[in-house]
């Protein structure tokens, strides 16, 4: 079963084959503000449906986590 996705906008859209193993909940300042869960794939399980010129990329505070938001 696919299951497509996208940001608010729809800028950004993708798909997965199916449903995430595993979900979490970040509680850092920027994702808890905008009540963000976590989805986990390994990369061959998702595919970027829209150009990738739509996704840009932001790190913040240790610079180890690279957030990707829609352009």
């Amino acid at each position: 079963m696919t299951i497509k996705g996208s940001c608010h906008c729809k800028a950004t859209t993708f798909e997965v084959a199916e449903a995430p193993q595993t979900v979490t909940q970040c509680t850092c300042s920027f994702c808890s503000k905008r009540g963000s869960l976590w989805a986990y794939y390994v990369p061959s399980q998702f595919k970027l449906t829209s150009p990738p010129e739509n996704v840009s990329f932001y790190r913040w505070g240790s610079k180890t986590v690279k957030h990707g938001f829609c352009a």
